[in-house]
């Protein structure tokens, strides 16, 4: 009698596949968010009130999920716990009974704010898209986002462990550049002050870094600190949970600032329902990242993520501004999957090569 068997190496294979196609999803889930909240700013006014509104919308339904849910709700304390004096013991003992589970140990206080990178996003979008236009917008994000998971990878921010530099890897971001270029290249010519570029890629840095340590949040939340359960799904609930709360403050703080300065938004809100579900769907699209991250690194995450919001920005395109399917939407779509699927195929790490 015999038995059949997966090996270590093919096992992860289909899991990391697996991780892909989630983060592409979500990119999916990203592009929708970005058309409901585009919806919502040109109702009322003003994208930072929305961007508040939909955070404060998201902390919300997490809230609620916690109460349902005492696993995150354990989870919320164990990142506490690890965040205060006095841990090192603690911590080393939780990495002896988790050896296998990369990003065990101590959280540091700016693992904790990425949800402030969220802040920093819509800030950027309040102020350059006005004069940069959507497009170069999109570029000057991409290009920060691809180039900073590269690193995030390389020193380790993610809980996945150090992946280095390499030839494919690096392939990856200059391909997902090229398709965000290729698919908006008819549009570049209207940016009119092309200094404040530097803004959106600033803030697609810290996006990038934002998923990294979100995995490790989610780490710490998903693993008993003395027994060998580790429960993924109640640890992103967790993760995504103080995502949000910290993005929430910080927001409450940059609108409190803007209204102040130019008082409230002269639009109306919306009566249409759909407009309000931005943070429903930004709870999909943090929490499945910071499912994933752990098992993908931030590198692949970001590709995976950028190829799910442009098919999802050009199938948007086609089926609800009813714009015509050109070949460099095609072009740029295939670019995409290139990005993923170079980095993917080329490189493994170490606990993947065994």
């Amino acid at each position: 009698m015999t038995t059949d068997t997966v090996a270590p190496g093919r096992r992860l294979d289909r899991l990391k596949a697996a991780g892909v196609a989630a983060a592409f999803a979500a990119g999916l889930v990203s592009a929708v968010q970005s058309h409901v909240n585009g919806s919502f700013t040109a109702a009322l006014g003003n994208g930072i009130v929305v961007a508040t509104i939909s955070f404060g919308s998201a902390t919300l339904i997490l809230t609620l999920l916690l109460l349902l849910v005492p696993k995150a709700r354990h989870g919320v304390g164990r990142v506490v716990a690890s965040l205060r004096a006095g841990r090192k013991n603690t911590s080393d003992a939780v990495r002896a009974i988790h050896r296998g589970v990369p990003g065990i140990g101590r959280l540091r206080w700016f693992q904790v704010i990425g949800g402030a990178a969220g802040g920093l996003f819509v800030t950027a979008q309040g102020i350059t898209v006005g004069s940069l236009g959507v497009a170069m917008f999109v570029v000057a994000v991409t290009a920060g986002q691809s180039v900073s998971s590269l690193f995030c990878d390389m020193l380790g921010f993610a809980p996945g462990g150090k992946r280095g530099i390499t030839f494919g890897r690096a392939v990856g971001p200059a391909l997902a550049i090229a398709a965000v270029l290729v698919a908006q290249w008819a549009r570049l010519g209207a940016a009119s002050q092309l200094y404040l570029v530097a803004l959106p890629m600033v803030a697609g840095v810290f996006v990038a870094a934002q998923h990294a340590v979100n995995g490790r949040v989610e780490t710490t939340a998903a693993t008993a600190p003395f027994g060998p359960q580790v429960d993924r799904l109640p640890g992103a609930l967790a993760a995504t949970f103080v995502n949000f709360l910290v993005g929430t403050v910080a927001l409450l703080v940059v609108v409190s600032v803007a209204l102040a300065i130019q008082g409230w938004p002269t639009g109306e809100l919306p009566s249409e329902w759909w407009m309000y579900t931005g943070g429903a769907l930004g709870v999909v699209f943090i929490g499945t990242a910071a499912a994933v991250v752990h098992r993908i690194g931030a590198l692949l995450l970001a590709l995976s993520l950028i190829a799910g919001q442009i098919t999802g920005a050009i199938v948007l395109d086609v089926t609800v501004r009813d714009l015509p399917l050109s070949t460099s939407a095609l072009v740029a779509v295939a670019l995409t999957f290139c990005a993923i699927a170079v980095p993917a195929i080329t490189s493994r790490t170490p606990a993947e090569a065994r």
